[in-house]
């Protein structure tokens, strides 16, 4: 995993916990906390730090992931904010992780392990045309990052929606479907 997400993951417990909240999940996890943007870092380091801050916390180790891919949102846009502002809606974002970012990570970043998404849309005549299938496929099965992600960019577009999740690779599915419905409002 590159250290942008470890970056992130400290702004994260800095700013609801403070230095000595992210010190503490350091020292939990039996981590020096450096970690370089561009550099690989192994996914173990990452969950280590995801259960010390659950142990740090309070928080379940499965809600702070979903917590984690919420503000990754805000970050990402930070820093990239043309993905977010070329895009009309969230349907449209979603569609553009696999088909465009992902595309120019695996550009910058060859070694970037990033999950594969690909999607299904219902055809125009069908009941829900505002409705994208992503089915999610990683080694990591951070789906629900994933859905914190989703929630994450439904916040920033301002799109009320509902998520189901009827396959997933953590009920032994091959991989996961996250079904997004936007919704009125």
């Amino acid at each position: 995993m590159k250290g942008i997400v470890f970056d992130m993951l400290r702004d994260m417990v800095e700013e609801q916990y403070g230095l000595d909240g992210w010190q503490a999940v350091l020292d939990k996890a039996g981590s020096d906390g450096l970690f370089i943007s561009t550099d690989s870092y192994h996914d173990e380091e990452l969950l280590a730090l995801v259960a010390a801050g659950s142990e740090v916390t309070g928080i379940d180790p499965n809600d702070l992931v979903f917590a984690f891919g919420q503000f990754m949102v805000g970050e990402f846009y930070k820093r990239f904010p043309r993905y977010f502002d070329e895009c009309d809606g969230l349907i449209d974002f979603l569609l553009s992780v696999d088909r465009v970012i992902h595309v120019e990570v695996r550009k910058l970043f060859p070694d970037a392990g990033v999950p594969e998404f690909r999607y299904s849309q219902p055809t125009p005549d069908q009941q829900s045309p505002d409705q994208l299938t992503m089915i999610y496929q990683s080694q990591r099965k951070l789906c629900r990052l994933a859905e914190g992600l989703i929630d994450g960019s439904a916040r920033h577009f301002n799109q009320p929606y509902q998520l189901q999740h009827p396959l997933c690779m953590h009920r032994d599915d091959p991989q996961c479907h996250l079904i997004v419905t936007l919704l009125a409002g």
